[in-house]
């Protein structure tokens, strides 16, 4: 009977090793779990602590699917390299339909729409999370790049560099964005380069550079322009190569184009106009250059050449003034004119649509004394006319005169003779 039960018992232990579910061991109080070679510790769970120590290598297959070779966090893949010479890192990062290789996701949802893409690298959560045929893009940051499907070769770095438009068609390409939403709105631009907070913040635009803090912020569809500087050309939509160098320099141009300001606040005239420059602002105090400027004056640039009809009466109606600017401390005396009673005078003249003045969008007058020049030529040669006139005048007078002293001489002479016959 005992050989009996004991045989029945064996069995039961048999049984209950082959075919238990669950085998629960518990350490007691600061007891340690081990496994061992010898004295060389492989692995240890501390009872303490908690933590599982491993002190050797953990080796995984590579990832061929999700149940091969791959880290979960829960229910969601942590790690894993599935793909060609891949490797991917964050939470739901990557996925198991990849075709393109050599591509890196670093990140919470990087990479995750990657189907046939190579050579990509995104680290920061969501960047580049629907990319998924583009390729040897690099992204680092927040939602860097993150609604490019299928662009190539650009570079965001920066919180929401580059992140794009979800619902765009099209996709940028060949663009460098760097700093935090740079490029944020970008659509189907290329070759853009934006560095700076917000720096070129809104485009479809190509070909245009932006360097600065709010630099070329507002632009839409403006391409071939450079901006450099704090807010430079902040304010442009749509022109075409504008160069904007300064503290808000250019920041008034808006759809106009082939303009350019170089300097602090410096402003074109006309926001919407073409081919313009200016340097510095209304408080520049001194502008000097070692040699004359020289003008060009071609007759192949010129068309409608007449002669002038502004001379002596325009140039007499001029009124010279002498005054301080209000930006000069030492309160030089200069010389000059008043826009606005030069263009008074223009138009007692006749003259409505003159280059030589200018009135900027703000309102304010600009004179361009170079004009003048013209004006004065011909006032000068008028006054040699009546010069050379007033001349001939008196030598023909003195012709007459001349004649006529020696009518008299003649007759005094026969008055003499008379008186001396008789």
């Amino acid at each position: 009977m005992k050989i009996k039960i004991l045989f029945i018992i064996c069995n039961l232990l048999i049984y209950s090793l082959i075919f238990a579910q669950n085998i629960t061991n518990t350490l007691g109080t600061s007891g340690v779990f081990k496994i061992k070679d010898g004295s060389a510790d492989y692995l240890s769970l501390s009872q303490s602590t908690g933590y599982l120590s491993l002190n050797r290598s953990l080796t995984l297959s590579n990832t061929t699917g999700s149940a091969i070779g791959v880290i979960y966090k829960g229910a969601d893949r942590f790690m894993h390299n599935y793909g060609t010479y891949s490797t991917f890192l964050g939470i739901s990062t990557g996925n198991f339909a990849l075709t393109g290789s050599d591509n890196t996701g670093v990140g919470n949802s990087a990479l995750t729409s990657l189907t046939s893409g190579y050579y990509n690298s995104a680290i920061g959560s969501v960047s580049m999370v629907f990319n998924n045929s583009g390729y040897r893009n690099t992204a680092l940051g927040y939602g860097s790049c993150a609604f490019s499907r299928t662009g190539n070769d650009n570079v965001a770095i920066g919180t929401e560099s580059m992140l794009g438009n979800l619902f765009s068609s099209t996709n940028p390409s060949y663009n460098t964005a760097v700093g935090s939403q740079s490029l944020y709105s970008i659509v189907s631009g290329w070759y853009n380069t934006a560095v700076g907070y917000r720096s070129m913040y809104n485009t479809t635009g190509h070909s245009n550079s932006a360097f600065g803090y709010y630099s070329m912020n507002s632009n839409i569809d403006g391409w071939g322009n450079s901006a450099f500087g704090y807010h430079a050309l902040d304010s442009l939509t749509s022109g075409q190569i504008n160069t904007g160098i300064g503290w808000y320099a250019g920041s008034n141009i808006t759809t106009g184009s082939l303009n350019l300001a170089i300097g602090n606040n410096s402003r074109v005239p006309n926001g919407t106009g073409i081919n313009q420059v200016r340097i510095g602002d209304n408080y520049v105090s001194y502008a000097g250059i070692n040699v004359a400027w020289t003008i060009t004056s071609d007759r192949r640039f010129k068309s409608n050449i007449v002669n002038s009809n502004l001379g002596l009466c325009f140039i007499s109606k001029l009124r010279p003034v002498s005054y301080f600017r209000i930006n000069d401390e030492k309160q030089k005396t200069e010389y000059g004119l008043i826009a606005q009673e030069v263009e008074e005078v223009l138009k007692q003249e006749g003259v409505d649509n003159s280059a030589m003045i200018t009135v900027t969008d703000e309102g304010k007058y600009e004179l361009r004394y170079n004009d003048l020049l013209a004006p004065m030529i011909k006032a000068i040669q008028e006054l040699n006319t009546e010069n050379q006139n007033l001349k001939m005048e008196n030598q023909n007078l003195g012709e007459r005169l001349s004649k006529l002293e020696k009518i008299i001489s003649e007759q005094n002479l026969t008055k003499e003779i008379q008186s001396v016959e008789k």
